[in-house]
């Protein structure tokens, strides 16, 4: 098991209220596709695809490189999510983190929605990325390993979804 914890990650403070927006992350992945759907079906497939092979590539990950992240102790009067989120989210297989892999993907997803609405994705999905850290879920190097993942299966999904949306030659469609 791996302990990828940094001088910088212990010097991360504690932040219990940030566990209200892990909390949020569900919902916000749903909002955010809906959104991006309503915007153009291309960016919804891409996203989503992104999204589950972002997944899958993490799970993998998960099995060859099992990591832990070290927490603190919680004492009486400490925020109600934080023992929740402990509870339900082990602290082993964080990286990379797939709360980080899939608020950056809803970021690059939101590049098509108007300037309110991805201003919008933009702070909640930094909102959680952030609280990641704050509750200490996860580290610095499972958000970054999250983010790179992320714009990796982006762009890998982007070429998928382009070669498709190009039209057949005549040649090509009759070699077909």
């Amino acid at each position: 098991m791996h302990v990828l914890s940094t001088q910088f990650d212990r010097a991360t403070p504690f932040i219990p209220f940030f566990s209200v927006f892990y909390f949020i992350w569900y919902p916000f992945l749903l909002i955010t596709l809906y959104l991006i759907l309503q915007q153009k079906k291309s960016a919804y497939y891409q996203t989503l695809v992104a999204v589950c092979f972002g997944i899958l590539v993490a799970n993998f990950t998960f099995l060859i490189y099992p990591t832990f992240v070290p927490r603190p102790q919680l004492g009486p009067g400490w925020n109600f999510f934080v023992p929740i989120t402990y509870r339900l989210d082990e602290p082993y297989n964080g990286f990379p983190s797939i709360h980080v892999l899939t608020c950056y993907l809803m970021l690059r997803g939101a590049g098509i929605l108007p300037k309110w609405s991805r201003l919008a994705v933009a702070v909640m999905a930094w909102l959680i990325i952030l609280s990641t850290l704050f509750i200490k879920q996860h580290v610095i190097a499972d958000m970054a390993a999250g983010i790179a993942l992320g714009e990796i299966v982006f762009q890998i999904t982007g070429r998928l979804i382009k070669e498709r949306q190009q039209p057949l030659s005549h040649e090509s469609a009759v070699e077909s």
